[in-house]
């Protein structure tokens, strides 16, 4: 059996894990998952009993306002039912003081919320503040164990005379519900293709990714931003070609990721891992969205854009190029017709590892024209 798999920011190819809570009753099933994941259950938000077709998270740590662009071309979607659409603002701020951008991040949201959320037809904005450890592979997991146990208190609160009843309406709820997660730094193309998508989704079927163009990059080396901006687009053109680029917006039924086990807290991309899992083969909706790479601590295509420019600049550090040659490898060890070949690569490694400013554009434009 072909074992399916993801790379992720890195290059890395990493294989993807095995799913839990598999058995077919959705109450028995339910309550074991509820009991496993109890802990990262968020207090404030588990007694909403109004379930969203849709709920979105946007994690908005030390995003400043830079979120709101991203929010605002939510809210602007054409939602054909937007009082059925829910978009949760969610602040994982580490144990210890709050720091002055996240300070500006939890006004920001607090202020839109005020101001908008007595707006008709429009979704419904919530806030969550948490002081976590665990940082985002947590926020993804108390935010969908969360939703589980709404679903669940859901339709507790409807008191069904039988069990089989209950099945039924947990089910239902776990099959029509769709669990999203978009990062804050991305834009919607236009104001259709999300909610056109969604409409599409399918328990067990179909999944939906970003369709990511990288518009600018930011790093402390400017003389190479323009140039790692075509070259970073030519990393997810690589990963789009062998099905593995998971980038937001991401997009599931419920049902398809309440089987997967819990994140692995503390594991580097273990986000991209936990979702591919569920996605593996289904069929893929492509949302197109713009984005722009500024540096951050953690690991990141932001944080590999970085090393590579601080490489271009100094030679230093040698590992910053092991994204193409992890990339190199899936290339070697496929066996289908693709566009881009293990060579292709190897040609991109060396005109980077050689640090020629006018080589590596002239060969980056020429492969991003394949």
């Amino acid at each position: 059996m072909a074992t399916n798999y993801v790379i992720d920011c890195a290059g890395n190819k990493t294989p993807i894990g095995a799913a839990l809570f598999s058995s077919k009753c959705w109450v028995g099933n339910s309550s074991d998952y509820l009991e496993v994941n109890n802990k990262f259950i968020i207090s404030k938000a588990v007694n909403w009993l109004h379930v969203p077709k849709i709920a979105i998270l946007i994690p908005i740590y030390r995003s400043g306002t830079h979120f709101l662009g991203t929010l605002k071309t939510l809210i602007s979607q054409n939602w054909s039912q937007p009082q059925n659409v829910e978009i949760i603002l969610s602040i994982n701020q580490p144990l210890g003081s709050i720091d002055a951008l996240t300070k500006v991040s939890l006004q920001a949201a607090k202020t839109y919320i005020e101001a908008n959320n007595l707006i008709n037809n429009t979704p419904q904005v919530r806030l969550v503040f948490e002081q976590l450890a665990g940082g985002l592979a947590e926020v993804y997991q108390r935010s969908f164990s969360t939703l589980v146990a709404r679903i669940c208190n859901s339709v507790r609160a409807r008191k069904l005379a039988t069990k089989e009843e209950n099945a039924f309406a947990i089910g239902a709820l776990m099959e029509a519900t769709i669990f999203t997660i978009i990062d804050d730094d991305q834009i919607l193309v236009d104001n259709s293709s999300l909610p056109a998508a969604l409409e599409k989704l399918q328990a067990g079927k179909s999944v939906i990714m970003g369709q990511v163009e990288i518009t600018k990059v930011t790093t402390s080396y400017p003389e190479w931003n323009a140039i790692l901006t075509d070259v970073m687009n030519l990393f997810f053109k690589f990963k789009y070609e062998h099905g593995t680029a998971i980038l937001t917006p991401r997009a599931l039924m419920v049902s398809d990721l309440f089987h997967q086990p819990a994140l692995k807290i503390g594991e580097a991309y273990a986000d991209q891992i936990w979702f591919a899992a569920a996605a593996a083969k289904k069929e893929r909706f492509l949302v197109k969205v713009t984005t722009t790479l500024e540096h951050e601590a953690y690991p990141s295509n932001a944080n590999m854009a970085a090393n590579l420019a601080q490489f271009l600049a100094s030679g230093t550090p040698e590992n910053a190029v092991n994204i193409f040659k992890n990339v190199q490898i899936a290339y070697k060890e496929s066996t289908e017709k693709l566009l881009y070949s293990a060579h292709d690569i190897e040609k991109l490694i060396s005109s980077l590892e050689a640090r020629d400013k006018k080589n590596i554009e002239n060969l980056v434009q020429q492969m991003l024209q394949k």
